[in-house]
């Protein structure tokens, strides 16, 4: 009944809104002011979740048609995106990844080492890191997932009680904090693609695998060693002793036996993935950007197409220990996050609509003249804060798909360049830490039940306001000499 009731307000809240804006937006011309009453209607739906992500993307773009904004194959074309693909395969690789356990396994011969689980401190810090280096190519949600009984073993291996200390908070906080931050990756987590598909559509600027790489890792980094320190001073006090926690990994990795086939042609097809991904980059450097291989691979090896040919191989590649006797079957691989896919194209389709219709200047050059925005800093700093904030009340890429276009079109508007404004509300979109519904690896560990939800808001509010700094602060030291700001 209560889920009824809610989607019930958010649907009305949706109609509402979108009449209220028509009304308000009425000196407008007729495909902005519609255009802004279905995105504002949008936004809502997300917000309320008063229907599935994904069928409010598709609502979205069908809307658009149905009123006239655009005609159908240019809407719908946002669904057959190159971006997409890259989705898809990195879906299918991730999940290659986690079918055959070869993430599992990485985490475990890492946990082995006395060194990396000796104090209370430095088992939180390896936890940090296995779990966010896994994220950088695998969904958090799957990860969080994943580490969860992982970090539930190795409370378990403290001894009595240690589940009911304040270093179990720390323990849970670290699984979800450390895969949100994984963001020094385009691939790492769907609001950078967000973010990269309409610079890339809107201002003319294909950012490269390793220019990504340069400007978001440092954030990566940064955020990282932050929750570790973070969580460190808020429950790393009076913690139990950690010296069991390689033994549990030992054990563990034992029972998972010999590297199996399914693993190792996983291993393989990764490999060769980030081989691919990064090949267009490194010849370009080598070879210099006008030589044939650099400009060939740069043509015929874009992300999509590496992406692709990892995932394939999955389903090549043949691995005795499967039921499939493949890598990866296709009743695994059709489980990937579709959902997501079709809420990302959602996303663009809108997107796309708020430019073509000027929609998204009009509204810059407002925001602009209402709040006196003359630095394209203070705008990354205010579109960095609202996604931040957005992205406490509904998923990370249904705040990006809202933010990102928006803080185009406003920086458009003001004569700016769109691109550090965009980046900050991709980035920030990943960085909501303080309620359980905020993301899903949050509501992962607060469905442990060692999190108190006042504890996640402390803490999380915190560590909101840390992103937001570094975040900030990073793109405005490493963006202009990149030629990016």
């Amino acid at each position: 009944m209560r889920r009824i009731s809610v989607s019930a307000i958010g649907m009305s809240l949706a109609v509402v809104l979108f009449l209220l804006v028509f009304f308000l937006c009425r000196d407008l011309e007729y495909p902005q002011q519609i255009t802004a009453s279905i995105f504002s209607a949008v936004i809502i739906l997300w917000i309320t979740e008063a229907l599935p992500l994904a069928v409010t993307a598709l609502l979205g773009a069908t809307l658009l048609v149905l009123f006239g904004v655009s005609d159908e194959k240019k809407v719908f074309s946002a669904f057959g995106e190159p971006t997409i693909l890259l989705f898809i395969g990195s879906f299918l690789l991730a999940k290659g990844l986690h079918i055959s356990a070869l993430d599992r396994r990485i985490a475990y011969l890492l946990l082995r080492y006395p060194w990396a689980s000796r104090t209370p401190k430095r088992l939180l810090f390896t936890v940090a890191v296995i779990t966010c280096s896994i994220s950088l190519f695998v969904s958090n949600t799957a990860v969080t997932a994943m580490m969860l009984p992982i970090g539930l073993s190795l409370l378990g291996a403290l001894g009595r009680g240690a589940q009911d200390s304040k270093y179990a908070i720390g323990m849970m906080l670290v699984l979800t904090w450390s895969s949100s931050v994984a963001v020094g990756v385009i691939v790492g987590t769907p609001p950078n693609l967000i973010a990269h598909d309409h610079i890339k559509n809107v201002a003319g600027v294909d950012i490269t695998f390793l220019q990504w790489v340069a400007f978001a890792m440092p954030i990566n980094i940064v955020m990282l060693v932050l929750s570790w320190l973070v969580l460190s001073f808020l429950y790393g006090q009076n913690a139990p002793s950690t010296e069991n926690a390689s033994n549990v990994a030992k054990e563990d990795l034992e029972k998972m036996g010999p590297l199996s086939t399914s693993e190792r042609n996983a291993l393989i097809a990764f490999l060769i993935t980030l081989f691919l991904w990064l090949l267009p980059d490194t010849s370009a450097m080598i070879l210099g950007q006008e030589s044939l291989f650099a400009k060939w691979s740069q043509k015929h090896i874009p992300p999509s197409v590496a992406s692709l040919i990892g995932a394939m191989l999955l389903f090549l590649l043949p691995a005795k220990d499967t039921e499939s006797k493949r890598t990866l079957s296709w009743k695994q691989g059709a489980s990937i996050d579709w959902g997501t896919i079709l809420l990302f194209a959602g996303g663009i389709a809108l997107g796309n609509a708020m430019h073509e219709t000027g929609l998204a200047e009009t509204l810059g050059k407002t925001i602009t003249r209402l709040f006196g925005i003359e630095s394209v800093w203070v705008l990354t700093a205010m579109t960095t804060a609202l996604a931040i904030l957005l992205s406490e009340l509904a998923s990370n890429t249904s705040a990006a798909a809202a933010i990102v276009p928006m803080s185009i079109g406003v920086a458009q508007g003001a004569g700016m360049s769109p691109i550090p404004p965009a980046l900050g509300a991709a980035i920030g979109a990943s960085f909501g830490f303080m309620l359980p519904i905020s993301t899903p690896p949050n509501a992962i560990v607060y469905s442990s039940g060692l999190v108190p939800a006042r504890e996640m808001m402390r803490s999380g509010f915190l560590f909101d306001i840390a992103g937001w700094i570094v975040t900030v602060v990073a793109l405005r030291v490493i963006l202009p000499p990149m030629g990016l700001g």
